[in-house]
């Protein structure tokens, strides 16, 4: 029998190390099917104490029927670790316990329980099936094209990868449960049609199909299909913006507390970005904008000449340069390289009402 081994690797495409051994010959499921077993039984018998001729029986011969036989298996015992916006490959192994030479359809649904005990709540989109062809373990989009199993030596075993889009915007912590089933078929050297079961009374003269599969997650036992599932897991950056604002001042009341909303009044708003601290990773390149509004003027030098901005207490200047920070049109800009689990940015600028 073939085993296997996988270690998943990160990155924006799962991948993992299968390796797998084909030594040894005979079949899971015992004689191979067509082998015509041929059978005599023979007397020898004495009269009057002489020895007489061995008498043979007629031949018996019977036909071996086709076992259909198949498993699928989980090759990651957990997760598959993936970032929204990305397509995930999640690796099944296909193997034919069957005494014959088959193909197999696949396909590839969402599921509503999670195999490894945590809580489904979103499902991928553009489920795919595509068998593992190229480097064993690793998915290549443009090597692992194939759709289908034309054909799986009995005993032999092939990896399969059911592959999904994570929508953007999932949340850290998000479950996706997907299952795969492969259902057995004839060969495509043999037409590649479905394997139909044949009805009592048994022929032995004729090689005839017995459908021997078991249950698996979604399937029935002996219908020349198989199940099982697995499970994408989000890892993300949950990233939040708030917007506040504070009245400085005005032309005719002064500083707060007694300024007014008044056209002349000046107004700081200050902008906060978090990624929450039970992010699995960090947000990097952002880029927080603030188009303003007509009724209200940007005050380019409330830090210093040319300063208008504020980034966690370090003055930018308003011109597009090397700073962090910019002010163009009556929007501000500001980027912001990375932010890790539980940090935040916290960005201030101020306005005259018009």
């Amino acid at each position: 029998m073939l085993r296997h081994d996988l270690k998943r690797v990160a990155g924006a495409l799962a991948t993992a190390a299968l390796l797998w051994s084909t030594a040894g010959t005979a079949a899971a499921a015992g004689t191979d099917a067509g082998t015509v077993i041929s059978n005599t039984a023979t007397v020898d018998y004495s009269v009057n104490a002489v020895a007489q001729p061995t008498v043979t029986s007629t031949a018996v011969d019977f036909v071996v029927d086709r076992l259909v036989d198949l498993t699928v298996t989980s090759v990651p015992v957990t997760y598959v670790a993936m970032t929204p916006n990305t397509d995930g490959a999640f690796l099944f192994t296909l193997t034919n316990t069957s005494n014959a030479d088959l193909g197999f359809n696949l396909s590839a649904a969402n599921n509503a329980t999670d195999p490894f005990g945590g809580v489904d709540n979103f499902d991928p989109s553009a489920l795919t099936t595509v068998v593992d062809a190229g480097v064993i373990g690793t998915y290549e989009p443009l090597v692992d094209t194939a759709t289908t199993v034309d054909v799986l030596a009995e005993d032999g075993s092939v990896g399969i990868w059911v592959v999904a889009t994570i929508p953007g915007g999932q949340g850290n912590g998000d479950i996706a449960a997907v299952t795969l089933t492969a259902t057995a078929r004839e060969t495509t050297a043999n037409g590649g049609a479905a394997l139909v079961e044949e009805p009592n009374p048994e022929d032995p003269a004729t090689m005839e199909t017995v459908f021997g599969d078991g249950a698996g997650d979604t399937d029935a036992a002996n219908a020349a299909d198989f199940s099982d599932s697995g499970a994408y897991q989000v890892e993300s950056a949950d990233v939040t913006i708030a917007k506040t604002e504070t009245l400085i001042s005005d032309p005719v009341n002064g500083a707060a507390p007694n300024a007014r909303h008044i056209p002349g009044a000046i107004v700081e708003y200050e902008i906060t970005v978090t990624n929450d601290a039970g992010s699995a990773l960090s947000a990097t390149t952002l880029t927080i904008s603030d188009v303003l509004p007509g009724d209200v003027l940007f005050e380019p030098d409330t830090y210093a000449v040319g300063f208008g901005i504020d980034l966690d207490g370090v003055a930018q200047s308003n011109a597009l340069d090397l700073d962090q920070g910019s002010e163009a049109g009556g929007t501000v800009t500001v980027t912001v390289p990375s932010l890790a689990p539980g940090a935040s940015a916290v960005i201030t600028f101020r306005v005259s009402v018009d």
